[in-house]
C-alpha cells in the first residue's frame, strides 16, 4: 500500500494511488530515471541493475524497428534497430545467444566489423552494433546503435533468449 496525504493533511494508505498513476505525481515514489542516448536508446538503470542470467531476454520488433532488453518482463533498454532491407530476411522466432564476440568479429560477406556480436542459435544471423539509417537496411542481421549494443552485450550472456517478432504486442 502507498501512503498519501488527505486534504486534511492526514496520511492514509491508498492502493488506488498506484493503480491510477498518482503515486509519482504526489511524490510518493520517485519517478524512475530514464536515460536517453543520442542514438535514440532509452535505458532504465534501476531495472537494468537487476539483470541476471535467468531473468533477461532480448525482444526484436521488426515492424517497429525496435529492440527491447527485458529484465523480469520489464523494459530495461528500448532501442532503435535496423533489420533486413527489402529482398533480404531477418529470421523470426525464438533463439538463444550461442556466440558472443565483443570485438574483432568481421562479416564474411561484406568484410565489415561487427562489434558486440551475439549469434542467434548457431545461425548465420546475429545482433551487433552497426549503422542505423532509420529504416530496414541490413542483409539480415539485427543492427543496434553502438552504445545500446554494448549495454545489451554487457547485460546478457551465452544462452540468453532472443525473440524476433514480425510485430510485438508487449511494448
Amino acid at each position: 500500500m502507498v501512503s498519501s496525504c488527505t486534504p486534511s493533511g492526514d496520511r492514509t494508505t491508498s492502493a488506488s494511488a498506484l493503480r491510477h498513476g498518482h503515486a509519482f505525481k504526489h511524490g510518493l515514489y520517485a519517478k524512475p530515471k530514464i536515460e536517453r542516448h543520442e542514438s535514440g536508446a532509452r535505458v532504465n538503470p534501476m531495472i537494468l541493475s537487476r539483470s541476471n542470467r535467468e531473468n533477461t531476454r532480448l525482444i526484436i520488433d521488426v515492424a517497429d524497428q525496435k529492440g527491447y532488453l527485458l529484465v523480469d518482463g520489464r523494459i530495461a533498454i528500448e532501442t532503435p534497430v535496423s533489420t533486413a532491407r527489402p529482398g533480404k530476411w531477418t529470421p523470426r522466432g525464438s533463439f538463444n545467444m550461442t556466440q558472443r564476440v565483443r570485438t574483432g568479429k568481421i562479416s564474411t560477406i561484406y568484410g565489415v566489423e561487427m562489434p558486440y556480436w551475439m549469434r542467434l542459435s548457431g545461425s548465420v544471423y546475429g545482433v551487433h552494433a552497426g549503422y542505423l539509417p532509420g529504416y530496414p537496411a541490413s542483409a539480415g542481421c539485427i543492427r543496434l546503435p553502438s552504445n545500446a549494443a554494448e549495454l545489451i552485450f554487457d547485460n546478457t550472456t551465452y544462452g540468453t533468449k532472443v525473440n524476433v517478432y514480425s510485430s510485438w504486442e508487449g511494448a
